[in-house]
Order: structure tokens, then C-alpha cells, then sequence
């Protein structure tokens, strides 16, 4: 026999051991069907109970969806939910013996992992052991009270993996479409910020920290990312002291109540953060208000939850679509109507006011759409580039800036009164300031800022047809 260097034999072995191992999970993954441990009907599978370290999780389907029922009621989460199912279903054993005769290295006791999956017609019972040479894991059939080494898989995913990964990791369930309040509190310090939107007839409104028409559009950009947003993973599923992670008096709270569609009912869910310092640097720990298991939240996640209250505010003058607007009334800073720009069928119709009603320049009440026409000599074609300059400015242009006052009285230059297709009107309030910004406010306590360049045609005598 040749001499074989020492230095080789370690790595001669090494490579045995691979070899061997390979060719006996390649023999595992060609085994005949009769090898499978289980027949189970993936998808016909209602429930699915798990025991390991002294805790048991039930998920159950609810129609085409997953949540977890034991120890608490929360969202499963269906990808994962299906994997180990089917990582079950595919178990298969490369020789079975009865589990008495199994050796106590198997670790096939009763401390040992346990799955139990349940259909219409039958059930099947599942104990993961402790890993076994060449890549395999002891695995054993309660029901049948038979086991063997085996497929590593099911071994992966309860014994080095942890069944509560099987939950959701979002932080919301119902936030989106359906969603129609949000309540965003957080302390800082001696400063509380407090964000409160509310949708009525399909409009969001921004009741908190000041009255204003919101940005529907921002909304559901805001309640769509927050839908996506995931924790972490679970730090603690039973807390004993939640001062631990700060939680004991949460530092933030952000609440959104949603329609859930299974249910046909209305749900509030409330997510509460801990303050800085218990999570580490950039981090906080979380938890949902109807749930026990703490959670980690990355800094990314909590800057998509608390956004500025600006971000909500529509920067627009009116947010409406332009096809929306019937008529246009305008009226002088003492609201005194000057000219009637009317949509017509195929043409936008001026008329201007040859009759100023002076007795009302004494009052702070302004004329309404329908006095002014009653005080409007015949109409004519109006010039449709300034029609449409207008109308663009009127709900497209965007805000610069944002003031929470009034346009001061000596600042105001013009009034407009927009009469919608469903008959409601709308009144803006127009000024302009030193520097020569475009100022509108819209009836509260906030003044939408525009620059000097706005192209805003509100003289009567730009709309005439010889304008054209």
C-alpha cells in the first residue's frame, strides 16, 4: 500500500464524511412515496398546533387567511404558515423503527418540539428531535408511535427556528383603504405633538393641530406605508414589567380605525412605542395595545410613522378636479361680485358685473354666486387660456408655505366663490404681501402661501373674448 502523507488524512476524512453524507440525503430526497411520513392535504389543513418549551401556538384558517387563536388572536402570516406545511407533508424518513426502540440521543422525548395538523377527514402528529449525522434529524410520528432519522427541514424551522415567526410582523392589520381616523401622539420632552385626520363622505380633514382641508392623496400614502411596515421580531411574548423597554408609559402612540372587511366591523388598533434608550440606539420597542409580545422597531419604521403634520395638508387651494367646477364668481376685497365665469357646453361664459352692490362694501358677510348674477349684464365667450390659467392655479398650484392665521384685512385683494357640479360652494379668500406672495385661505385658520410668479388671473377684465 502507497504511503499516504499525514498531513492528508484529516482532510481525506473530511471529505468522506461529505461524500457519505450526500449520497445518503440524495438517497432520502429519491425515496420512494411509501417513505413519506405523512399524506397530508396541504391545503385542506384548518389548524395547526404547536408546542415547544412549554408554550403552545394554534393557527387556524379563516377562509383564505391565517391568525394565530392561542395565546392571542393576531394575523399569521400565510407564506410562512405554508412552508412549514409543506415542509411537513414532505417529510420523509430513511428508515422507520418503532419510537421505543429509538435511542435516547434522538432527544424524541417528551420536551421535544411538537406539530399537530388537523383537516376534515384526519390528523397527523409530528416530534422533531435533535439532529442526526450526515445532515439528517430525528423525526417520529406520534400517532403512529414510529420514527426514524430524516428529512432536516422541519428540524430548521422549529427547533433552530421559532414558531412565533409564523405571526405577522405587521405592525397594522387594517390600515388603508378602509381606514377613516388617525391618531398620532408623541411626547418629547415637555412638547406633545398630537395629529388627528378624520374622513367624512370620502374627504380627509386634518382636525389636529389645526383645522384644514387634508391631502387625500397623502393619506393613503401614508396609510398604505404604513400597512407595509414590519417589526423586527419578538423580544418578549409575556412580559412581567414593561418598563423594561419602556413601554410602561409609551412614549408615542399612533391609532388608525379601519372598516375590517371579514368581519364587517369597525376596529381601532393601537400601536405603542417606547421611548429612547431601552432598544438601543436608533431603535424603540413596540407593542400593539390588544396584544402582551414586545417587539423591536428599526428607525426607519419610526420616521415613516411619525411625519410632520404639514405632510397632510392639501397645498392646494381648493383639491378639487377641475372638471368638478360649474361657475366661478369673483368678487372684490369687499366682497363686492365683479364678474360670472360659467361653464357651458362647449364654452366657459363671462359676465361681468356692470351694477357693484356698495351698500354691502360696509359688511364683512360676502355676496354670494347667485346675487352676483342677478347683477350681471348679458353674458359673452370668455377667454378659455385664462379659464384654464385659473382653474390650474385653483387646483393644481401648490403651496410654498403655510401660515396658521388669517390673511390680515389689508393684505386682501380679491374673493372668489367656486360653485361645484353637486352644488356646493367653496369660498377663497385672496391677498397678496409685501414681497408680493400670493396669499388664500380657505375659510379657517390657515393660509396657503404661493410665489409672486403664480400665473393667477382674478381681474374681470382679463376673461373678455377680445383677450383671445
Amino acid at each position: 500500500m502507497k504511503f499516504i502523507p499525514a498531513f492528508l488524512k484529516p482532510w481525506l476524512v473530511a471529505l468522506l464524511a461529505v461524500i457519505v453524507g450526500w449520497l445518503v440525503r440524495l438517497n432520502v430526497d429519491n425515496a420512494s412515496p411509501a417513505q413519506l411520513l405523512f399524506d397530508i392535504p396541504v391545503d385542506q389543513v384548518s389548524t395547526i398546533q404547536l408546542e415547544k418549551a412549554g408554550r403552545t401556538l394554534v393557527f387556524e384558517r379563516v377562509g383564505d387567511a391565517w391568525q394565530q387563536t392561542t395565546p392571542y388572536v393576531q394575523a399569521a402570516n400565510p407564506v410562512a404558515i405554508r412552508h412549514l406545511l409543506v415542509a411537513m407533508a414532505e417529510a420523509r424518513l430513511l428508515q422507520t423503527s418503532p419510537l421505543s426502540q429509538l435511542p435516547t440521543r434522538a432527544g424524541l422525548n417528551d420536551n421535544a418540539p411538537t406539530i399537530q395538523v388537523t383537516w376534515a377527514t384526519g390528523s397527523a402528529t409530528l416530534r422533531v428531535g435533535k439532529l442526526h449525522p450526515a445532515g439528517l434529524a430525528w423525526l417520529a410520528d406520534i400517532q403512529k408511535q414510529s420514527g426514524g432519522p430524516g428529512s432536516s427541514e422541519m428540524h430548521r424551522l422549529l427547533v433552530d427556528g421559532d414558531p412565533v415567526q409564523l405571526r405577522s410582523a405587521k405592525l397594522f392589520d387594517h390600515s388603508g383603504a378602509e381606514s377613516n381616523r388617525v391618531i398620532v401622539q408623541a411626547n418629547t420632552g415637555t412638547t406633545r405633538m398630537e395629529i388627528v385626520l378624520e374622513k367624512t363622505d370620502g374627504r380627509w380633514s386634518l382636525i389636529e393641530p389645526i383645522e384644514a382641508r387634508a391631502d387625500n392623496i397623502a393619506v393613503a400614502d401614508f396609510l398604505e406605508a404604513v400597512a407595509r411596515l414590519e417589526h423586527q421580531g419578538i423580544v418578549d411574548d409575556a412580559p412581567n414589567d414593561l418598563a423594561l423597554f419602556g413601554l410602561h408609559q409609551p412614549a408615542a402612540t399612533i391609532a388608525i380605525r379601519s372598516l375590517d372587511v371579514s368581519k364587517g366591523a369597525v376596529a381601532e388598533e393601537v400601536l405603542e412605542i417606547g421611548g429612547d434608550g431601552a432598544a438601543g440606539p436608533g431603535g424603540r420597542f413596540g407593542k400593539r395595545r390588544d396584544r402582551p409580545g414586545v417587539f423591536h422597531l428599526e428607525k426607519r419604521s419610526l420616521s415613516t410613522l411619525f411625519p410632520p403634520s404639514a405632510a397632510f395638508v392639501d397645498a392646494t387651494m381648493l383639491g378639487v378636479d377641475p372638471a368638478e367646477i360649474k361657475s366661478i364668481a369673483l368678487q372684490n376685497a369687499n366682497g363686492e361680485p365683479t364678474a360670472q365665469l360659467a361653464r357651458g357646453v362647449t364654452q366657459w361664459q363671462l359676465t361681468l358685473d356692470t351694477q357693484p352692490a356698495t351698500a354691502n362694501a360696509s359688511t364683512t358677510q360676502p355676496v354670494t354666486a347667485e346675487v352676483a348674477i342677478s347683477k350681471s349684464e348679458n353674458p359673452q365667450p370668455a377667454n378659455m387660456q385664462r379659464v384654464r390659467d385659473l382653474l390650474q392655479t385653483l387646483c393644481a398650484a401648490r403651496a410654498t408655505d403655510l401660515a396658521t392665521e388669517t390673511i390680515p384685512t389689508n393684505m386682501v385683494v380679491a374673493k372668489i366663490i367656486v360653485t361645484l357640479s353637486g352644488g356646493t360652494t367653496m369660498q377663497l379668500i385672496v391677498g397678496k404681501d409685501s414681497q408680493g406672495r400670493w396669499l388664500v385661505g380657505d375659510g379657517g385658520n390657515l393660509t396657503r402661501v404661493y410665489p409672486a410668479t403664480l400665473a393667477f388671473p382674478i381681474m374681470p377684465a382679463l376673461f373678455g373674448s377680445s383677450n383671445r
